[in-house]
């Protein structure tokens, strides 16, 4: 009978209790040697030290366990999401990038397509699709349409699919001899026959599934290398294609089960015998498996010897198309499944125990109140202020999950009270209002906002992404010092939340077919956008001024212009403009009636200076003048003390409201007009190349991106400067990008002919030629005087 033991730890390493007490009692002989001479274990200190290196034992011993169990909620789920953590399935694949990449992907998604092809044409960027039905005696139209829609979804910028051709399939029909052992199942072995014979001629989509990949030991990295396709992985690329010949059919043939001799076997393909290699359309193997009818007899025949046996037809064809769903449903995988996410144990790691409960009882801490001595008391006092940091850490242990949390953006530091952690007494001994001193204690010491700043740094440097802030910092003109913080880490926040978007999509192109203004965005115009702080990405950008009925004017004639010096001492007291907290909605009808009062709104005009400068309560003083409280906008550099008159009224008060409101109000129009819009030039091509109204240069590897330049932050030229350098560096390298800023006007020209275009694509996307050719024309006219003034820089 086996004997069962513990084997001995064979390791000189010291346990981390002997260490810290070695480390401790060295640092007391340093600091206290002189005036403490016994160390032995009856001294007091001894058995103190010897708590305290307990209870950092057990501190260290909980910071040990695994991040799922540190991560987990009292349920023993960890909330992946709330921590800015996504699944490798999420992260690791990305969109199709190739021609390949788009062929899995169109064939994973359309049940309806047998087969496709993405040729590259002479204009870069563009794609000739050639497909092949499922049936190939179904209308094309519909097939068309859903390629089309299906590519447009997953369309990267720069890219376009033009002309699809439906091309029928090749059909194939095998001839052949087979001598069978006798215990062969005849529908079984044929059914396999035709389903080997299927696979060869259709290898160029065949598939295998992610399970079984994963269970042949390729890893993560390697499995969703490329798109996502729950309905398998292709295994032979569009590179790997080759002519296919007779002879590559014997070897998989004659392993059949059950078959002892291939003794005949070739093709009639179109009709025609083939017995060398199968012919080829376009250049591509495209071929289709036709299954005699009941009119024609199989020209597959079964021997045993010299005995025919007789084929159960209708069998065969039944067990063949359950081969081939048992087939189809082997590569459907559910992804979710695949990637199981880790799962922790719940540990209530914040729970702290009393380090006096530990003492032994002759040093009496565990007493009454009523009943300890002085000593005891101000032994129990001493100690708690130790305790408290204990139990602090442990709180702060506990509460990972919402440190980490992108959400929680209120607090950094945790604490808790010493009130359950075993010491008798301890209301008694500790302040009345402890609680309430630690909390405002650790509020003060808590610099949330830039410890979460580090935090989430970290998280983004887990996924090998970062967000510098530090230009668009200098241009927070709607924010103030603390709230611009808040903002940028808002900013990271929403980076996080959306990481999948900024690194898979980040190159991802408006869908067309997409809800106009709504959906039609694509993940580089998301990406730039929160890059840049805008407000909004998938709005027009005029509608913020023209659904207050108002039409922008780039000069100032409506406004009355004053010369008062706010320095000089005759008499004239322009006083600053305090903030006050007053309720806003931009579509409320009390505020656009206080605002119609402003001698600024001239029927329902509003001057882009005044929208530009008008959002700084700094910029605006009160004036009292003959009993009206006149509020005045300081004119932007001006040589002169030059102001604006905004309004007059009878009341101070009101004109505190009113220069409160106004500046909310242009406020929320300037930021709510920020945004671009992407132009891709190859989507602008004619039909027909030949056709081209433009220079061909035009059309290919070009896109513009068209900004507000009337709004407060994008009329600044370093502004300017720095959209146009964000957006070119993460434009793709072999698209040429040019920024545009264009007036109030401009803009919403060009997103009528944009609506327009976009309108007639979806209907009919051969009768948007008229539209098309007007956008395009819009477009090239603002090429011109960046080309000339290009020209004249690269001549100076």
């Amino acid at each position: 009978m086996a004997e069962y033991s513990i084997k001995r730890r064979q390791t000189h390493e010291k346990d981390r209790f002997t260490a810290l007490k070695q480390q401790a009692l060295a640092d007391i002989q340093q600091l206290a040697g002189k005036r403490w001479t016994d160390y032995n274990l009856h001294d007091p200190g001894i058995t103190l030290l010897e708590q305290l290196c307990f209870s950092l034992t057990e501190l260290q011993y909980r910071c040990d366990f695994s991040m799922a169990d540190l991560l987990s909620s009292p349920d023993g789920t960890i909330d992946f999401a709330a921590l800015g953590l996504v699944s490798p399935e999420q992260i690791l694949s990305c969109r199709p990038t190739t021609a390949a990449d788009y062929r899995r992907y169109l064939l994973d998604q359309l049940p309806q397509l047998a087969d496709i092809y993405l040729l590259p044409c002479a204009v870069s960027g563009l794609y000739r699709a050639v497909a092949v039905a499922t049936q190939p005696d179904q209308p094309t139209a519909p097939l068309i349409a859903a390629i089309r829609r299906c590519y447009s979804a997953q369309r990267n910028l720069g890219e376009q699919l033009g002309q699809i051709d439906i091309i029928a399939p090749l059909h194939c029909e095998p001839v052949a001899e087979l001598d069978v052992q006798s215990s062969a199942d005849a529908v079984e072995l044929l059914a396999e026959f035709y389903c080997c014979c299927r696979q060869l001629l259709q290898r160029s989509s065949a598939r295998r599934s992610y399970s079984d990949l994963l269970a042949q030991g390729a890893d993560y990295e390697q499995l969703f290398t490329g798109p996502l396709t729950p309905g398998g992985v292709l295994e032979h690329s569009e590179s790997e294609q080759r002519q296919l010949h007779i002879t590559d059919f014997f070897q998989p043939l004659q392993h059949i089960d059950g078959v002892i001799q291939l003794r005949q076997f070739h093709l009639r393909c179109a009709g025609q015998p083939c017995y060398d290699n199968l012919p080829l359309q376009q250049g591509l193997p495209v071929y289709y498996l036709a299954l005699p009818d009941a009119t024609q007899p199989p020209k597959v025949r079964l021997s045993m010897g010299n005995k025919t046996i007789n084929i159960d037809w209708p069998a065969v064809v039944q067990r063949y198309q359950q081969k081939r769903f048992q087939q189809y449903s082997r590569w459907q995988t559910d992804i979710a499944a695949l990637c199981p996410p880790p799962a922790g144990r719940y540990r209530a790691s914040g729970r702290y125990h009393s380090v006096q409960a530990l003492l032994p009882q002759n040093y009496g801490m565990q007493r009454p109140l009523a009943q300890s001595s002085p000593r005891q008391l101000q032994l129990k006092g001493y100690l708690l202020l130790f305790e408290q940091l204990l139990a602090n850490f442990l709180a702060q242990l506990q509460q990972l999950p919402a440190l980490f949390s992108p959400q929680h953006l209120t607090q950094s530091y945790y604490y808790q009270s010493l009130q359950d952690a075993g010491s008798r007494d301890v209301d008694a001994l500790l302040y009345q209002d402890m609680n309430t001193t630690q909390a405002k204690l650790y509020q003060q010491l808590d610099d949330v906002l830039q410890r979460k700043h580090r935090l989430l740094d970290y998280l983004l440097a887990l996924y090998g992404e970062s967000l510098h802030q530090h230009s668009l910092q200098h241009f927070d003109y709607y924010h103030s010092a603390q709230s611009a913080l808040l903002r940028r880490l808002q900013q990271k926040v929403s980076y996080l939340q959306q990481i999948v978007v900024m690194t898979k999509d980040r190159i991802a192109a408006p869908d067309h077919y997409a809800p106009l203004w709504r959906d039609a965005v694509g993940g580089f115009v998301r990406k730039q956008a929160l890059l840049l702080d805008l407000a909004q990405t998938a709005q027009s950008l005029t509608t913020a001024v023209l659904q207050h009925k108002l039409r922008l004017r780039s000069d100032t004639d409506q406004l009355q212009q004053l010369y008062l010096d706010e320095t000089s001492s005759n008499g004239v007291l322009l006083q600053q403009v305090p903030p006050l907290r007053i309720r806003y909605a931009a579509d409320s009808r009390l505020l656009r009636h206080k605002l119609e009062d402003a001698c600024c709104f001239d029927g329902n005009c509003l001057p882009e200076i005044l929208l530009q400068t008008g959002i700084q309560l700094s910029n605006y003083r009160i004036l009292l003048q003959q009993n009206r409280y006149q509020v005045l906008l300081k004119v932007p550099h001006s040589k002169q003390d030059e102001w604006w008159l905004v309004g007059s009224y009878r009341y101070y008060r009101r004109a505190l409201i009113m220069a409160n409101s106004l500046v909310l109000f242009l406020s929320h129009v300037s930021r709510a007009s920020e945004g671009l819009h992407v132009i891709e030039h190859l989507l602008l091509m004619p039909e027909q190349s030949t056709a081209a109204e433009l220079p061909a240069g035009f059309y290919s590897g070009h896109i513009s991106i068209l900004c507000p330049g009337w709004t407060a932050r994008f009329a600044d030229a370093g502004f300017q400067q720095l959209v146009t350098e964000t957006l070119q560096m993460n434009c793709p390298a072999h698209l040429c990008c040019r920024v545009f800023f264009l007036d109030f006007a401009q803009m919403n020209r060009f997103e009528r002919l944009f609506k327009y275009w976009r309108s007639a694509l979806k209907a009919d996307r051969h009768s948007a030629d008229t539209e098309r050719r007007a956008l395009a024309q819009f477009i090239y006219r603002l090429q011109q005087p960046a080309e000339a003034a290009d020209a004249s820089a690269k001549a100076g």
